[in-house]
C-alpha cells in the first residue's frame, strides 16, 4: 500500500504545482474583485442629471434624473443634432402622439432605457384611466391563476434543487474530462520515454496502475474544487449585484455526502479505464484508437438532455449502471428524492465495477507499457483483459 500511495503522491505532485494553484487562485480573485470594482464604478459614473430638449407636448412626468427644456418645432435629424450641439444638451425628445416617440441622441447610454420605460409606464397608466381599467384587473387578466407549486424534493434536498442538478452534471463533466486528459497525456509520455519499464522492477503493475489511478483522482477533485469555487463566486457576483435578496444555496448535507461519494467513485472507475486504454497507445497525435477515448464523455452529455425528468425510466436506468451512474446518479440526488434501494444498489454495482475494471486494466497495461512499434488491436486487448496470469 506504500508504493500505491508513493505513484499516487507521485502521480498528483507532477499535475499539482502550489506556487502556480496559488498564483491561478490569486488571478481568478484578482478579477472577481476587478469584476466588482468595475460594477461599484459603473454605478457611481452613472449620469446623474440628463438634460432632455422635448418638441411637442409631454402628458407624462419623468424623474428628477431627466431636466426637461421645452424647444420649437425641429424638421429632420440634422436640426436635433445641431440643437443638441447647441445647447448641450444629451439628447432631444420628439413627440409626434402619445405613443409615437422619436429619440435623437449622438450616443448611446443607459439612460434611454430608463426614459423609454419611464415613457412606456406611464402611457400605459394613461391608457388604463383612458379605458376605465383598473391596474387590478389588468393584472388579473395578465395572470388570470394563480398556481402553487411545492416540491417535495425540496424539502429533502433543498430548494435550489434545479441550479444544484445543472450544477452536478457540469462538475462531473468536468472531472471526466480532466481525467481523460491527464491520463492519456502522463501514460503516453511514460510510455514514449520508457520510464515505466525502470519503474517497474521495484513496483508491481498493479501498484502502479493503482497508484496512477488515485492520483489522477487526487487532480480531478482538485479541478472539480476549482470549478466549484469558481461558480461559488459568479453566484455570489449575481446575488451581490442583482436585485435579489437570496442568500447561498440551500442543499441538505446528506446530499451534497451522496454526491461526493458518487463522483469519487465515478472518476475511480472511469481513471482505471483510461490508464489501462491508454497503455495501447504509442503516439495519441496518430493513434486510430484515441476516438474511442470520448465514449466515457457522452454519457456526461446525454444527462443534460434527461436533467428535467430525473425520475424518468431513463435516468433511473442509467443511474443504475456503473458506466453512467458518474453522472446520473448525482443528477437525481441533487434534483429529487432518490429511494435508498436505488442509491444502495447503484453505489454496490458501482463498486463491483471498479473492482472488475481496475483488474481489466492493469492486465491490459502489464501487456502493452512496454510495447512499441505496432499497437495491438481490440481482438488483443479482449484477449489481454481475459488473460488471468
Amino acid at each position: 500500500m506504500d508504493k500505491i500511495w508513493l505513484v499516487a503522491r507521485w502521480e498528483f505532485m507532477r499535475n499539482f504545482k502550489w506556487k502556480q494553484e496559488l498564483i491561478s487562485y490569486l488571478v481568478m480573485i484578482g478579477i472577481y474583485a476587478a469584476i466588482g470594482a468595475v460594477q461599484v464604478w459603473n454605478q457611481k459614473s452613472t449620469q446623474s442629471v440628463v438634460n432632455l430638449g422635448v418638441v411637442g407636448v409631454l402628458e407624462q412626468s419623468l424623474s428628477q434624473k431627466f431636466a426637461v427644456e421645452p424647444l420649437t418645432d425641429i424638421q429632420g435629424s440634422e436640426a436635433a443634432f445641431q440643437k443638441i450641439e447647441e445647447l448641450q444638451l444629451d439628447g432631444v425628445l420628439q413627440i409626434v402622439q402619445p405613443d409615437q416617440v422619436t429619440l435623437y441622441a449622438t450616443q448611446q447610454s443607459g439612460w434611454q432605457n430608463e426614459l423609454e420605460q419611464q415613457l412606456a409606464e406611464t402611457h400605459r397608466e394613461f391608457l388604463l384611466k383612458s379605458m376605465d381599467i383598473s391596474a387590478e384587473q389588468l393584472e388579473k387578466l395578465q395572470d388570470p391563476i394563480e398556481l402553487t407549486f411545492v416540491n417535495q424534493a425540496e424539502e429533502v434536498v433543498g430548494s435550489d434543487v434545479q441550479s444544484l442538478g445543472l450544477i452536478v452534471a457540469v462538475l462531473a463533466a468536468v472531472a471526466v474530462f480532466t481525467s481523460f486528459g491527464l491520463a492519456m497525456t502522463s501514460v503516453t509520455q511514460e510510455k514514449q520515454h520508457r520510464i515505466t519499464e525502470q519503474l517497474l522492477t521495484c513496483i508491481s503493475h498493479q501498484q502502479w496502475v493503482d497508484g496512477k489511478a488515485l492520483g489522477l483522482c487526487l487532480s480531478s477533485l482538485k479541478s472539480l474544487l476549482t470549478t466549484a469555487i469558481m461558480i461559488g463566486l459568479v453566484y455570489t457576483a449575481i446575488a451581490a449585484f442583482s436585485d435579489s435578496s437570496g442568500g447561498g444555496f440551500d442543499i441538505s448535507v446528506s446530499v451534497v455526502f451522496e454526491v461526493l461519494l458518487f463522483c469519487i467513485l465515478g472518476v475511480f472507475f472511469w481513471n482505471y479505464v483510461f490508464v489501462g486504454f491508454s497503455a495501447t497507445i504509442d503516439d495519441p497525435n496518430h493513434s486510430g484508437k484515441t476516438g474511442v477515448m470520448m465514449l466515457p464523455m457522452l454519457p456526461v452529455m446525454l444527462v443534460f438532455m434527461v436533467i428535467g425528468e430525473p425520475n424518468g425510466q431513463v435516468a433511473k436506468v442509467l443511474s443504475l449502471l456503473p458506466l453512467t451512474s458518474i453522472s446520473f446518479m448525482p443528477m437525481r440526488v441533487a434534483s429529487m428524492d432518490v429511494p435508498v434501494w436505488q442509491v444502495g444498489l447503484s453505489f454496490v454495482l458501482l463498486v463491483a465495477g471498479i473492482y472488475y475494471v481496475r483488474l481489466f486494466a492493469s492486465r491490459v497495461f502489464r501487456a502493452n507499457i512496454t510495447l512499441f512499434g505496432k499497437e495491438p488491436g481490440w481482438g488483443d486487448i479482449w484477449r489481454n483483459m481475459l488473460k488471468s496470469d
